[in-house]
């Protein structure tokens, strides 16, 4: 077999990096501003646009530790700057030197200890400063194995479920074929479709996993005692010609393709073996694309029919619609035109072979539509009340 190749970043724990980025990372939400002007003062420093750190559960909290210091060890981060208020729920330091149990070097900048936001803001970009000119090495060639892609969807309309998702299921199958590995997500937009997902597990104990998180979130809706109807499918879903959470859901799994799932993962989970993984995240998408990244996602691949600009800070985000008027209208937010399907100018299979070769282009440094427009999108789920 032709082994697939990129041109990467290899880095020391055996990962390989597509980007070579400084993540800015504020502790609570009375660091971002701080945070902020640090990472637009740097070039190669990114934002990690974290709201929380404060009036939140300990299990909020917690999440909010392994999320944070999961995207600090990012596969396309060289070096981390955490920016703390200093009086914080969220623990700053353990924080800051749990990131630097990684290979890349992680620096604490606290707001309150230094002076004010002028005096961290200094600090912090010295800091970046340092770190980005680190980021001299030149990129190799690297097989397509050492990819993991996350598997997203959003403003989905009737062409995504006939088009667009069954495309990247083709791209999924090429990569798993390579050795490289995906990521499924978005629990709540897959009800409906759970016996596909059964189908897929790769064995009993994949299946039992996947049908229980499944049921826990069917049940955790239910709880709310609101009608899941017109949360899922959407207001713009429907007007887009899904009339159901599982005409949608028959859609979204189709960007697995027919590669068995091999493992399931909790929100933001690092993945264990490789091949495609489902993990149990929300439909919102940037809470499911956040959790991707942090599971070391290096790209993300995401079918919009309606059109939607979203992206990432640390994964490149690749957009692909079969809607041809959504292209034509949101070009600029969109990398592949797939609507060549629906006219019958191309098959699945070519249009999956182009998404294939456009995320091995973006993995040697082409940038996506989102990464031109600067979206740095980001969310934690919140699984207790806000105090």
């Amino acid at each position: 077999m032709i082994v697939d190749t990129f041109m990467g970043y290899p880095r020391p724990d055996g990962h390989v990096g597509v980007r070579n980025l400084v993540a800015v990372i504020p502790s609570c939400g009375c660091a971002n501003h701080a945070a902020r002007l640090i990472a637009s003062a740097v070039p190669g420093a990114v934002l990690i646009d974290y709201q929380g750190g404060c009036s939140q559960t300990e299990m909020d909290l917690g999440l909010a530790m392994r999320i944070l210091t999961q995207m600090g060890q990012h596969p396309n981060v060289i070096g981390s700057v955490v920016v703390s208020l200093g009086c914080e729920s969220l623990d700053a330091h353990g924080l800051t030197e749990q990131i630097g149990r990684g290979w890349a070097p992680c620096e604490l900048v606290v707001i309150q200890e230094v002076g004010g936001t002028r005096a961290a803001v200094e600090r912090g970009c010295q800091y970046a400063r340092e770190m980005a000119q680190q980021a001299m090495q030149k990129r190799q060639p690297c097989p397509a194995s050492s990819l993991l892609v996350g598997l997203e969807c959003g403003g989905s309309d009737a062409t995504s479920g006939l088009a667009a998702n069954p495309a990247v299921g083709a791209f999924t199958d090429r990569l798993i074929a390579q050795g490289g590995s995906a990521i499924l997500s978005e629990t709540s937009e897959l009800l409906g479709a759970e016996h596909i997902l059964s189908n897929l597990a790769a064995n009993d104990a994949v299946r039992k996993a996947m049908l229980a998180i499944v049921k826990r979130v069917e049940l955790q809706l239910k709880a709310t005692g609101e009608d899941l109807q017109g949360k899922q499918p959407s207001p713009g879903n429907i007007e887009g010609g899904i009339t159901t959470v599982e005409e949608k859901a028959l859609g979204d799994v189709l960007k697995g393709g027919s590669s068995p799932i091999v493992d399931v993962l909790e929100y933001g989970e690092l993945p264990r073996v490789a091949g495609l993984s489902f993990m149990d995240t929300p439909g919102n998408d940037p809470a499911s694309v956040t959790a991707m990244a942090a599971a070391g996602c290096q790209i993300v691949t995401f079918t919009t029919g309606r059109g939607t600009p979203l992206g990432n800070a640390l994964a490149p985000v690749l957009k692909i619609t079969a809607n041809g008027e959504t292209y034509r209208r949101m070009g600029s937010d969109i990398d592949i035109d797939a609507s060549s399907i629906i006219s019958s100018q191309a098959t699945i299979a070519e249009v999956g072979q182009c998404i294939y070769e456009a995320v091995l282009a973006a993995a040697s440094g082409e940038p996506t539509s989102a990464e031109f427009a600067g979206h740095n999108e980001f969310a934690i789920v919140r699984n207790g009340p806000t105090y």
